[in-house]
């Protein structure tokens, strides 16, 4: 009879199936990076395959067998960014205990990186970085219910309330990174709309808009605990100055 710890020992795993594993998850790795770097670099004209398979150095038949087409590519990219985004500004938001707060906050934070990170907003206005699985999906979310629940907002349906902010905030990602006037007024009435759709009345509308506005300014100035990814930390005066 064999022993109870012979018996729950897993077989170990061929090593030429760990190894194969390995250098596919580096070869998608490798045409990602290639991706981001050659629309990075794309002033005017739109990228092609053949842009792409040029930059990471391998064949057209080695990229159809990741990919179907660039645009999955971007897709993986916008989902990845989108999630790591998330990730990176738990510090700031997660330690947050309203939920118009902690709404008001994370609205505001995709709109303030659109406008210090072009580059990042231009991969994350697709649909698909915004999909239901996502992290800003699942935080957001989280907190239209507990803010339901607790008589902070005013609406029928957290799946359509959060479709409808998944979309302001892509679109409002977007205008900033082609450009508006006076951003740091697009970014405040982007806040208020967003409560307003929330069915905050104007006085809370107010409140989001100014602690979520000063709460940041904080945060970007290194007044605050919250760590503070690359991105936040480059922040110019010129751009701070847009800000607030």
């Amino acid at each position: 009879m064999r022993k109870p710890a012979e018996a729950l020992k897993q077989p170990a795993r061929d090593h030429r199936i760990v190894v194969a594993e390995k250098k596919r998850m580096l070869m998608r790795t490798r045409l990602i990076d290639a991706t981001m770097r050659v629309y990075g670099n794309s002033e005017n004209a739109t990228p092609v395959i053949d842009d792409v398979i040029s930059e990471a150095k391998v064949s057209r038949g080695t990229f159809y067998n990741y990919f179907n087409s660039l645009d999955e590519v971007l897709i993986v990219i916008g989902q990845d960014l989108s999630n790591q985004m998330t990730t990176e500004i738990l510090p700031v938001y997660n330690v947050l205990t309203e939920p118009w707060q902690r709404f008001s906050v994370g609205f505001r934070l995709f709109l303030i990186r659109a406008l210090l990170d072009r580059k990042w907003a231009g991969f994350v206005t697709r649909t698909a970085a915004w999909a239901e699985d996502s992290l800003v999906a699942q935080f957001m979310s989280r907190d239209l219910e507990h803010g339901k629940t607790q008589g902070q907002f005013n609406f029928d349906d957290v799946e359509v309330a959060a479709d409808f902010l998944k979309g302001a905030s892509a679109h409002g990602i977007q205008a900033l990174r082609i450009g508006v006037n006076q951003p740091g007024r697009y970014i405040d009435n982007s806040v208020r709309m967003a409560l307003a759709s929330l069915g905050c009345k104007e006085e809370l509308r107010d409140k989001g808009a100014d602690f979520s506005k000063l709460y940041l300014k904080d945060w970007l100035n290194g007044n605050l605990k919250a760590t503070r990814p690359a991105w936040a930390g480059h922040a110019n005066v010129a751009v701070r100055h847009d800000l607030f």
